[in-house]
């Protein structure tokens, strides 16, 4: 892992009191984003409102990742559907991911594949009695060539695409 990694995992921890869920130790892609939400709202709240509505652009391009993706072998993720207000059990299935942690604080969705391996987790802090910081990291733990030459495109659109779903909260406030 890099030093630039090891520097925003560092300021993570501290941050959130050491208690970050990545996908691995070695990890070969990290990004975060932040926005501050109302403090009603949950991890999964947060989580659902981000994808509830996406851009024309952003379905294109699951569109073509999943004609490219079938090409080499990769599974199709579709995008994101609507979720329903019903909040999830550990070990269930939201869009592609699997639910892995889920407190009002905090979800951890993971999808395993041959290629890679990603991990969304998402963290809130209690910034005031109105408003929390809600930390969006993305952890990724390439397999193979596949799963290197996929990230290349992917880790200079994956932080445009999370701030673009993050101005669905910033319309509920």
């Amino acid at each position: 892992m890099n030093i630039r990694k090891t520097k925003i995992i560092n300021k993570l921890n501290s941050l959130l009191n050491h208690q970050v869920t990545l996908i691995a130790e070695d990890i070969d892609y990290l990004s975060y984003q932040t926005v501050f939400i109302p403090s009603d709202i949950s991890a999964y709240d947060s989580y659902r409102i981000m994808t509830q509505s996406q851009p024309k652009w952003l379905k294109i391009l699951f569109k073509m990742r999943d004609l490219l993706g079938r090409m080499v072998g990769i599974r199709t993720i579709k995008g994101f559907e609507q979720l329903s207000k019903n909040i999830p059990n550990v070990g269930d299935t939201v869009h592609f991911f699997n639910v892995m942690e889920l407190e009002k604080d905090k979800l951890t969705l993971i999808i395993r594949d041959h290629h890679l391996d990603v991990c969304l987790h998402l963290r809130l802090v209690d910034d005031n009695d109105k408003q929390n910081k809600l930390y969006v990291i993305t952890s990724v733990k390439n397999h193979n060539v596949i799963g290197k030459v996929y990230m290349v495109p992917v880790s200079v659109l994956h932080p445009f695409i999370v701030n673009r779903l993050l101005i669905n909260l910033k319309a509920k406030k």
